[in-house]
């Protein structure tokens, strides 16, 4: 299998798991009459979802590091210092909320996906980084968003408000990355 294919089939396989972690629903059978099939709503583990919030942050702030310590094109070295800044203050609050509620964090080193992401991005440079750190970016935090808004309205009243709390910032963030890639893409 091409290396890029298997990263593209880690990271879809990451946004599955995510999806399972945080509880955000299965797909449910169509009808028979050819309708999409939707997600049902069920409520969202807060110590799930902290622990795979925290893993998503950690695998950001690593994986901007190394975009920011690397020859990559300009805009990808400002996104990149920013975001690294961003998720060092976001794993911070992360800890602190899991340390108040006495619930344990794991790190991207447990999530396979994670892990294999950050393998996949350290042999690249310049332009292929620039791309392919972009391209995790934007995945990254589309899938950081929709698990904040699922946190944001189906789980305990301390995992909404930090939801409620970050999701204007993330939003912000994935736009950036958006124009990012937009910036690299070929």
């Amino acid at each position: 299998m091409r290396p890029s294919r298997r990263r593209a089939r880690l990271l879809s396989f990451g946004l599955a798991t995510a999806t399972a972690l945080l509880g955000l629903g299965a797909p449910v059978p169509a009808a028979a009459q050819g309708q999409a099939p939707v997600a049902e709503a069920r409520p969202v583990d807060p110590g799930r979802f902290l622990s795979f919030a925290h893993s998503s942050a950690v695998l950001q702030e690593r994986a901007s590091k190394l975009a920011a310590s690397k020859d990559t094109r300009p805009e990808v070295q400002e996104f990149a210092r920013e975001m690294a800044r961003f998720r060092e203050q976001q794993v911070e609050r992360l800890r602190a909320v899991a340390r108040e509620r006495g619930l344990p964090l794991r790190g991207p080193e447990e999530e396979l996906e994670h892990r294999a992401v950050l393998e996949n991005l350290e042999p690249l440079d310049y332009l292929a980084l620039s791309r392919r750190y972009a391209e995790v970016e934007v995945q990254a935090l589309e899938q950081e968003v929709r698990g904040y808004e699922a946190a944001s309205q189906r789980t305990d009243e301390a995992t909404e408000r930090l939801a409620a709390e970050m999701l204007p910032e993330l939003r912000r963030r994935l736009g950036a990355a958006r124009r990012m890639h937009d910036a690299v893409k070929p």
